[in-house]
This record gives C-alpha cells, sequence and structure tokens, in this order.
C-alpha cells in the first residue's frame, strides 16, 4: 500500500476526516455593466451568408422590418451584441439572469440555468425572442448555450437575420483592461447552418458602471400586433388577386368578417 494510503487509514483511525480540496467558487459577475464598442470585435466586412440568408437580408427596410420600430425586444443575441445602455447581471447559485434596457424600450431578462435542466422535447419547444439558455461553470468561465430563438428577431441594425435552428454559445469571464480596470467579456459564436455557411465569432466587452441606472421602458407591443395584421390582409389580398383564384379561395373574415 502507499504511503498516502497508509496516512489515510491511520488518521481515520484516530477518528479524524481526510478533508479534500474544496472547488474554487465561480466568480461573481453580478453589478451593472456597460459595453465598451472600442473593444468589441465588429461585425465581418462579408457576412458568410447562405443563398436564402443573403435575400432576406437585401429585403429587409428599416421602416417596415426593424422589430424595435414596433416596441418589441431586441432579442437574444442582438441585446448583447448591439446594446449601449447598462446591462446588470443578478447571479444565483442555479442562474444568472442577464437585465438590458435598450435606449427607449421594454427591460430584456435572459435567465441562464445552471441546474443541468434538459431541453424540452421537440413538438414542445416554442421560440421566443430571449430564447433557453443553460449553462455550467468552467473554473471562471461561464459556458452557456441558448437554443430556441424567434426567427423574426435580427441580430443587427442592417437587418441580419437567422433560422430557427440558431445557437448562439458563449463564454462569460472576468478580465483586466489596463486602462478601464476589471471588465467583463463575452465570447460568442453564432451557429445557424440555414443562414451562415461557417459561424460568426465575435467577442462584447463590458466595464462596471455601479452609478448606472435601468430605467423603465415605455413601448407597446401593440404596435407589432397591428404590423402583423396588416402584413396578413396584404397576403389575402395577394392571394385573392392571384391568377386562378376562384371566389371560394377568398378569405371572407379578412376585412373584418365572414358575409351574411
Amino acid at each position: 500500500m502507499r504511503a498516502s494510503g497508509v496516512l489515510a487509514l491511520l488518521l481515520l483511525g484516530c477518528g479524524l476526516s481526510v478533508a479534500r480540496a474544496a472547488a474554487p467558487s465561480p466568480p461573481d459577475l453580478s453589478g451593472v455593466w456597460l459595453p465598451v464598442e472600442q473593444l468589441a470585435t465588429p461585425w465581418p466586412a462579408k457576412l458568410p451568408l447562405t443563398d436564402a440568408a443573403a435575400q432576406r437580408y437585401a429585403k429587409f427596410h428599416p421602416d417596415r422590418d426593424e422589430p424595435a420600430g414596433f416596441c418589441m425586444p431586441l432579442g437574444t443575441p442582438r441585446n448583447t451584441l448591439a446594446g449601449t445602455g447598462p446591462m446588470e447581471v443578478l447571479q444565483t447559485s442555479d442562474r444568472v439572469y442577464f437585465i438590458f434596457q435598450p435606449n427607449l424600450l421594454n427591460a430584456e431578462t435572459r435567465r441562464v440555468y445552471l441546474d443541468g435542466r434538459s431541453r424540452a422535447a421537440e413538438e414542445d419547444r416554442i421560440p421566443t425572442w430571449l430564447g433557453s439558455s443553460r449553462g455550467r461553470w468552467e473554473g471562471g468561465t461561464l459556458v452557456a448555450e441558448t437554443t430556441d430563438l424567434e426567427p423574426q428577431a435580427i441580430l443587427n441594425a442592417q437587418g441580419l437575420s437567422h433560422g430557427g435552428a440558431l445557437v448562439v454559445r458563449e463564454r462569460w469571464q472576468l478580465s483586466r483592461d489596463a486602462k478601464r480596470g476589471e471588465v467583463l467579456v463575452d465570447e460568442l459564436t453564432l451557429v445557424d447552418p440555414e443562414s451562415f455557411t461557417t459561424p460568426i465569432a465575435l467577442r462584447r466587452v463590458f466595464v462596471r458602471a455601479p452609478d448606472a441606472r435601468l430605467a423603465e421602458g415605455q413601448c407597446s407591443e401593440g404596435l407589432w400586433i397591428d404590423r402583423l395584421w396588416r402584413h396578413r390582409l396584404a397576403e389575402h389580398a395577394a392571394a385573392r388577386r392571384a391568377p386562378g383564384t376562384t371566389g371560394g379561395d377568398r378569405p371572407a373574415d379578412a376585412a373584418g368578417g365572414a358575409r351574411q
């Protein structure tokens, strides 16, 4: 028997326990942070878009297709990538909250769950603007993966879109900057074979801002609902004008109700 084993047996025989080295506690990311644009990596000069994504990108019109213009969320990961306002981080043992306050929009709260929960069954997944985020600690790094993201959300102000299979992988960690002191770094990778021929890697950096305050939003999603109905009516009108369409194919209730 090795000497270490003999020592352990002797200690146990004397009623003493062998203490194990405790796992290091994760760093505390809590606090209010502001993005540092100068330290961020820009979007690639030439985006690696598939043909379908390139067509969607070319058709984007900000007055018509910008969800934020209709008071809808920036969504994940745009709230992290494009934010100019403060971000608040709240950390507990089983989850980390990222709270964003975009200019003139409502606050958005991302929850990264650390309790090992599995993804919902395929038939039970519902795409949302903030997605479903699960994470774990790898030493001092918070590793997170977000799925089930709403395809109507865009990724930047230029209208870069994504498909429903987008996966956002992140590595959050504390670091130090020679000029700004402690900073919070987020290394993001966007994986979406439907939209990108290769994954897109980006980096965002935040500096502590204890005096910054998150304001109350003033937006209403009613504008977005109106927009959706306008699109629905336009689709019905186009179908009604299509060659070969018979009277029976026309949606009688599109203009406000069925004919009596």
